[in-house]
């Protein structure tokens, strides 16, 4: 059968070392579905969707467990019978290797999977040896079957609805590929062989699945098929369709939400021991927004993330800081110095009057704001099993930089308004001192060499000091400490704190 396979067979190292033990200990599995695109879910690059024995699963959890692979839920309205799923990281590739671990076949519509049928032994006395990857598949002929009872029960009333409208009768992309790839290896006589151990009256599915591939066919083989399967169905009809309703629209209200309220609302999977806060921190250039942006990138296809920017500078920010930005860049007034800047929480150079500390006191209060809200949210996030990425992190122990209070010098201002915003403020970060992250990655470098990223934004010296404050920043006993060498090349600096976080987590 390995000759039908025609992409480089290329795996990578926590794959193949799963694969590995799952023959060692003589694990009865196969890859049962999209073996068309097998090279894909040898990369990582799509799941691993494998059919165990039932009987072995204790025995199969302990072998991923061993190898560094989490179970994760998805999401109740997506969380199927006999299901599971199981994360790992390949360190190698730095890729979230998904293995969506089947102990029953478990179909049917999306949100619902209604079917639980009953012939997983069949396909796994029938599976072979693909020599190219050394791993088991399902047979050609039963993938085929498999393709089209799982096309067939997936189709909707909607679905009939849009195909008479619309006129769209034929598959295209992966469906039609994968199709005509398994077509093209199956055998009529192996199909005929399957059918009549599956179904009493396989005659008409079989000139069905010998026939035209196409939505048309596939609605009246789908009547056909759920009457075969009528007692292997997990819901009543009515429940069926209320449940599969009231769950995609709950999926698709809430992925709006998040969207358009920037709140932590799940979507896809959870950590079911608990949710976690990573933060990073670091000086001006070494590589903070990159790294955070590249977990974000890298765990928010297997899992629900949730980022968070806790800086002052150009990250996500609320809508009255930028306009208080905005006023800042068109008000130049002619007495400013190009000198003056704020340094150390202080106001130095000639705009050092009321004025000053006026915008110093409405910038500091919009940031404490955000912060206060972004700690809520974090929280939130954390308790709901997410996985929370934080660009920077509040912290009350260097005063004026680093992400620290501002206003400290004003804590004790003879203006009660300004004393009470630097109060509030003081308030914030003393709350985000006392809800550290799981886990703080320090990118360490240089300070030659953040400058040379970032040449002319921040003095050598000023580098040198936040360098300094970064190192000595101590959070609570509950937090991880992780530092990590910034001036290695970025691939290594994702390896290392992709395998930090990946080590940590629960």
């Amino acid at each position: 059968m390995d000759q039908f396979i025609t992409k480089p067979a290329v795996t990578l190292p926590l794959v193949k070392n799963l694969v590995a033990a799952w023959h060692e200990n003589n694990i009865l599995y196969c890859h049962w579905k999209s073996n068309e695109h097998l090279a894909a879910s040898m990369t990582g690059d799509t799941d691993l969707d494998v059919l165990f024995d039932e009987n072995q699963k204790e025995k199969t959890i302990e072998i991923l467990h061993e190898l560094g692979f989490k179970r994760f839920h998805s999401i109740s309205q997506k969380e199927y019978k006999d299901i599971e799923d199981f994360l790992g990281l390949d360190l190698e590739s730095g890729k979230v290797i998904h293995v969506h671990a089947h102990f029953r076949l478990t179909m049917g519509e999306m949100y619902l999977k209604g079917y639980q049928l009953n012939f997983e032994n069949k396909i796994l006395e029938t599976r072979y040896f693909n020599e190219t990857f050394g791993i088991y598949c399902s047979s050609p002929a039963f993938e085929l079957v498999l393709l089209y009872i799982r096309e067939a029960l997936k189709l909707r009333h909607r679905d009939q609805g849009l195909m008479y409208v619309f006129n769209k009768i034929k598959y295209t992309g992966n469906t039609q590929t994968e199709y005509e790839w398994l077509r093209k290896q199956a055998k009529n006589e192996d199909i005929e062989r399957i059918l009549k151990g599956i179904f009493q009256n396989y005659e008409p599915i079989y000139q069905f699945i010998t026939g035209s591939f196409n939505r048309r066919e596939l609605f009246k083989l789908a009547d056909l098929i759920r009457n075969e399967f009528r007692d292997n169905r997990l819901h009543s009809p009515l429940e069926a369709l209320v449940l599969r309703w009231y769950r995609e629209v709950t999926v698709k209200v809430s992925r709006k939400l998040a969207r358009l309220l920037n709140q932590p609302i799940l979507a896809q999977r959870i950590n079911p021991r608990g949710g976690m806060v990573v933060a990073v921190i670091g000086a001006d250039g070494s590589g903070k927004s990159t790294v955070t942006a590249n977990l974000q990138a890298t765990f928010r296809q297997k899992l629900d993330v949730y980022r968070i920017y806790y800086g002052r500078g150009d990250g996500r920010i609320s809508f009255p800081r930028k306009v208080l930005q905005a006023f800042k860049k068109t008000a130049k007034p002619k007495a400013a110095s190009k000198e003056s800047q704020v340094k150390n929480g202080r106001v130095s150079g000639k705009k050092s009057g009321l004025v000053a500390n006026i915008y110093q006191c409405l910038e500091a209060l919009l940031v404490a704001h955000e912060k206060s809200s972004n700690l809520n949210r974090m929280q939130k996030a954390r308790a709901k099993g997410m996985l929370v990425i934080c660009d920077r992190f509040p912290q009350n122990q260097l005063m004026g930089y680093n992400d620290g209070p501002l206003l400290h010098h004003l804590r004790n201002s003879g203006n009660p308004i300004f004393k009470r915003i630097a109060a509030y403020e003081a308030r914030v970060y003393a709350r985000a001192e006392n809800t550290p992250p799981d886990a703080i990655i320090k990118l360490i470098a240089d300070a030659e060499v953040v400058e040379a990223r970032k040449p002319g934004e921040t003095s050598l010296e000023k580098l040198e000091t936040k360098i300094a404050g970064i190192k000595k920043l101590q959070f609570g006993k509950s937090c991880k400490t992780i530092t990590i060498d910034a001036t290695q090349p970025l691939q290594q600096v994702l390896t290392s704190v992709k395998q930090n976080i990946w080590e940590n987590c629960p």
